[in-house]
């Protein structure tokens, strides 16, 4: 199954473009394969960037207050409890975080310099830059590790606020099995409830791509298939959820 998600506003299209971004940030910092260092920096500047904003940690920790007003009017299970817990810790960690924001470097001339070098047509490279050079090559793994952890640390309390908030979205998704008849699909809404997402998961094998429209009314789903981008006209078998905090 293929899983596409489609936010329903600005803010939690956000949401999910700073988690893809941790993810490859992530990702990056686990590889081990050559010309790694390069990327890992390219994802500081872009969360220097993007999750510094003000605004960001602001809304983060109103929602975090909100959901922990919403667990609490819940019945007391143990999972509800644990969920609590976790919120009440984002929150505070929120409260403590220093995140300068923009691009900010302090005393770290060297970092400084990196981002000078990634702001050129060519971006990061170690021409004419005999002190990365030094860096990469002389610097044991260990070192290089955990300077790009402590450039990485201030921001882990948005990361983690981001995958908590998300997750309570995606566990409130339901999931319901539709059809597209000749590729499409329509459904109407209550414009009385607010969405944040839709999740649709379609099998492989049918190659069919969703291009998706929404308003407060109604969800309209258009099939186009995978080789020829045109529209399908056979009927397409799949499963729609719709979610929101």
């Amino acid at each position: 199954m293929i899983k596409y998600e489609f936010p329903l506003n600005e803010r939690i299209r956000r949401l999910i473009r700073l988690e893809h971004l941790f993810s490859r940030t992530q990702s990056a910092v686990l590889s081990s394969q050559k010309y790694t260092e390069y990327i890992i920096f390219e994802r500081i500047f872009e969360l220097m960037q993007t999750a510094s904003r003000s605004d960001l940690k602001v809304d983060l920790l109103q929602e975090s207050q909100r959901q922990i007003v919403k667990i609490k009017g819940k019945t007391k299970t143990k999972l509800n409890q644990n969920i609590l817990i976790k919120l009440k810790k984002i929150k505070i960690n929120l409260e403590k975080a220093r995140i300068h924001p923009g691009f900010f470097f302090g005393d770290d001339k060297f970092l400084q310099e990196i981002k000078s070098r990634n702001d050129t047509p060519y971006g990061i490279t170690s021409v004419d830059f005999p002190e990365f050079q030094f860096w990469l090559q002389n610097q044991p793994s260990q070192i290089k590790k955990d300077y790009i952890t402590k450039k990485l640390m201030p921001f882990y309390p948005i990361k983690d606020a981001i995958s908590t908030i998300l997750g309570l979205i995606r566990s409130n998704t339901e999931i319901s099995s539709v059809i597209a008849e000749t590729g499409v699909y329509q459904k109407k809404l209550n414009p009385h409830l607010k969405l944040d997402l839709i999740t649709l998961m379609i099998n492989k094998s049918l190659k069919s791509i969703p291009n998706i429209s929404s308003n407060k009314y109604a969800i309209s789903i258009q099939f186009k298939n995978a080789k020829t981008h045109c529209n399908t006209e056979k009927d397409i078998k799949f499963k729609i959820g719709l979610a929101s905090l």
